[in-house]
């Protein structure tokens, strides 16, 4: 009676956790650009963001708005001078250098990536293959998305760590012929920043602050490329056990040009007046010609993506995640308006509050609706499978008495669980990615499954030698 008690009371919490779930995700209020700020507010209580800065520039009007805390436990609030990591719009400043350099007619985008880095041999379909600098631009070169789970931990200190994390694609099978496919995969920045080295004769954060940041004026604005630097920014936050939960994530300096750019809205604004040419700070003729090339490029059915940037007809933009901070920026051609979001947590809230902005400014009445932040849900559904493992282990406990365990189920246990532990290197990742990308919950459940197939084959082995030792079989 006991075990069935324990069994609902499971199955009650599960059905509480989905419930409360579905309706603290929806909202029915209508939002227009008079009440902006209720409706940033409101996705930040939906998504359970600590913390949200954006910059918004509306037809030469300039305004901020900041959400929530930069460090929850501290009740540091968030202001537009807080740093966070940008993510993946770090890519454009990246490509800005690819272009500088270009213009120097010190590289063509037309040129071979293997110009430049000899080593670099890439194959396709077991034929070597030429990958071009623009492929990389507009990542079309056939890397694979998932080689991101492969990016090697370490700081500045790490001795050549930048080609290192490039040589480890080396022996990677391209997904499709170079030029022919987008597929985006953020390692392709990083063999960008090694031929910006190779080229420039100075480290890549180096040069990037020397041409795109100080002309620009960017002074708050820094690579992270140690753990030292993560104290000079927002606390970051991932979702775990059905909230947010402070998380320091590792360095990952091989990947700093592909998403750690450290900077904040007031930076950002820059940024954004540069692109929109509206920037009032002596630029060189030089970047800004490149920064108007960088969105630019022909668009077609097939390719909308080029320097950092995904490019559409009447916008362009790009979002950011790292393992504890997000980011989304969009800009418009055929108006003066823009929005550049920061959060101090991995998700998509940012980019569910900038593109409700740049509705608003455009005169659209925006609703949030029915929302999930997807990260969040993954978070959820691990949690809830550890819950229903543990149902599992109940129901075998409980029938512990019954001659149900058989040899084949038992072989078929053993062989799920062996399944489950390699399913993560099948998709070619690692645990350590998973647990520097994933929610904890993640790790629990798949443990939670091997140790359900476990106590199946424990109970079989055990019932086995009652049968042996006891002449005839009396359960455990």
């Amino acid at each position: 009676m006991k075990y069935k008690i324990a069994r609902i009371a499971i199955i009650g919490m599960i059905c509480i956790f989905i419930i409360n779930y579905l309706f603290s995700h929806y909202d029915g209020e209508e939002y227009s650009i008079e009440n902006v700020e209720d409706y940033v507010r409101k996705v930040c209580e939906i998504g359970s963001v600590p913390g949200m800065s954006i910059v918004v520039l509306d037809d030469g009007q300039e305004y901020y708005i900041n959400v929530g805390y930069a460090d929850k436990n501290e009740k540091v609030e968030m202001t537009s001078e807080i740093r966070c990591e940008l993510g993946s719009t770090t890519k454009a400043f990246t490509a800005l250098g690819v272009l500088l350099l270009e213009q120097d007619d010190k590289l063509s985008r037309k040129d071979s990536v293997r110009d430049y880095i000899s080593w670099f041999h890439p194959t396709y379909d077991g034929k070597e293959v030429t990958i071009t600098i623009e492929d990389l631009l507009c990542h079309t070169s056939g890397i694979p998305v998932w080689t991101i789970a492969g990016l090697p931990a370490g700081t500045v200190n790490d001795e050549k760590l930048l080609e290192n994390t490039v040589k480890g694609i080396q022996s990677v099978k391209l997904n499709s012929l170079p030029g022919t496919v987008h597929n985006y995969a953020t390692i392709n920045y990083d063999v960008l920043a090694l031929i910006i080295e190779n080229v420039s004769g100075m480290p890549y954060e180096e040069y990037i602050d020397k041409n795109v940041l100080e002309p620009l004026g960017m002074s708050n604005s820094y690579f992270r490329v140690d753990d030292v630097k993560v104290e000079q920014s927002a606390q970051g936050y991932r979702y775990a056990f059905l909230g947010v939960r402070k998380y320091d994530a590792p360095t990952f300096y091989g990947n700093t040009a592909a998403g750690y750019l450290v900077s904040n809205t007031e930076d950002l604004s820059i940024w954004l007046k540069a692109q929109m040419g509206m920037l009032d700070a002596d630029m060189t003729e030089k970047l800004s010609r490149a920064i108007i090339e960088s969105h630019s490029y022909p668009i077609d059915d097939e390719q909308h993506y080029f320097a950092g940037w995904n490019l559409y007809d009447t916008y362009y933009c790009h979002g950011g995640n790292n393992p504890n901070f997000s980011s989304q920026v969009i800009i418009g051609r055929t108006n003066n308006k823009a929005v550049f979001a920061l959060a101090n947590i991995f998700g998509s809230a940012q980019t569910k509050a900038a593109d409700g902005i740049y509705r608003m400014m455009q005169g659209e009445t925006v609703e949030i609706g029915f929302w999930v932040d997807g990260y969040s849900l993954v978070d959820l559904l691990c949690f809830i499978g550890f819950l229903f493992e543990i149902y599992i282990t109940i129901l075998l406990f409980e029938k512990r008495g019954r001659k149900k365990y058989t040899g084949i189920k038992a072989s078929f246990c053993l062989l799920m669980a062996a399944i489950v532990l390699v399913f993560p290197y099948i998709l070619h990742y690692s645990y350590f990615a998973l647990t520097v990308w994933c929610s904890p919950c993640l790790l629990i459940a798949i443990a939670g499954i091997e140790i359900c197939f476990a106590e199946y084959v424990i109970l079989y082995i055990y019932s086995r030698k009652k049968e042996i030792y006891g002449g005839k079989y009396h359960g455990i």
